[in-house]
């Protein structure tokens, strides 16, 4: 897992420079096109640019997952969450918004506290994000493609469909909810810079990756934790923001009991030394991969050593 983690990296940066070689500025970065006065040809430039960037990014994930996946007998689309796993949709959409109401709410607290009081300064994108006009349907085709609606989705399949399932069959659900927490909190790499902020807004990220990660280990199915994903990743003014707060406190009052119940379920049998451990493990590994290029020859060395202890593994099953 940790090997995939970064070599799909490798593999991201071959496709990048192979279609930059084809189509030249077909990659510019599109956050480059952000300021307070982008244009609408602009967003919509930048939604394409950043559309496809995102299908490369998460699609070099899985030409490494998918194919080590099959060879270790976890094919099909349920072994990643794709799955309603026996539950009625209707048990799968209100299990999202519970998740949102007892997840998120610590984002949406910071998020109100920075519009009144700026706690610190963003990425110089994120800014001009904040700072542009939302009156108009190419804002919320930009923000959709940047938030509520792709990101939620690839997020999930990664997060918890790949890394949280994988981590489970060795570790148990405990270990596994908090080791990828951490990978998912440290890989938004926009919220590493040293203030007030983004220290909040991190703490925020790790309340929600643990509401996600719950949901997807009581239920089986990535769709509550999309649903939960994407409601907290909608851009909102602050009257709104105090509306939907409003809404998830009755939603925690209401369910708060529902929500516990999963949490001692998929929490039966702690192993702290277990949840430490990979919580440590993850955070540190993937916050040391942004700052050391040469992680990425290792990652690549835990990978064919992984494959070669399978190997081994279904040599001796086989005898």
């Amino acid at each position: 897992m940790l090997g995939v983690l970064l070599v799909a990296g490798v593999i991201e940066d071959k496709l990048i420079e192979f279609l930059t070689r084809w189509r030249p500025g077909v990659l510019v970065d599109p956050f480059s096109l952000l300021s307070a006065h982008t244009s609408d040809s602009d967003l919509l430039l930048a939604s394409k640019r950043l559309l496809l960037i995102w299908l490369l990014q998460y699609g070099s994930y899985f030409l490494l997952i998918l194919p080590l996946g099959w060879w270790r007998g976890r094919g099909g689309s349920a072994a990643y969450g794709i799955t309603r796993a026996g539950r009625s949709w209707q048990f799968l959409v209100l299990a999202g918004v519970v998740t949102a109401c007892l997840s998120e709410w610590p984002v949406l607290i910071h998020s109100l506290v920075d519009a009144v009081h700026p706690l610190g300064a963003m990425a110089p994108w994120r800014q001009a994000f904040f700072d542009m006009s939302w009156q108009r349907w190419q804002f919320w085709m930009f923000a959709g493609v940047l938030s509520y609606a792709a990101v939620p989705v690839l997020e999930e399949l990664l997060f918890r469909g790949y890394y949280q399932r994988r981590l489970a069959e060795s570790w148990g659900d405990g270990p596994a909810i908090l080791g990828t927490s951490c990978l998912f909190v440290f890989a938004h790499r926009q919220y590493l810079i040293p203030n007030l902020y983004n220290v909040t807004m991190v703490g925020s990220l790790f309340c929600l990756a643990l509401g996600l990660g719950i949901v997807f280990a009581y239920t089986r199915s990535l769709l509550p934790g999309i649903i939960a994903h994407a409601i907290i990743n909608i851009p909102m003014t602050v009257p709104w923001q105090i509306a939907l707060l409003a809404v998830f406190a009755i939603g925690t009052i209401v369910a708060f009991r529902s929500g516990t119940t999963a949490l001692r379920e998929v929490w039966r049998e702690p192993k702290i030394r277990a949840c430490l451990f990979l919580a440590v493990v993850c955070a540190l590994y993937v916050l040391a991969s942004q700052r050391m290029p040469l992680l990425q020859t290792l990652a690549m060395g835990l990978l064919g050593l992984s494959i070669a202890l399978q190997v081994g593994e279904k040599r001796r099953k086989g005898a």
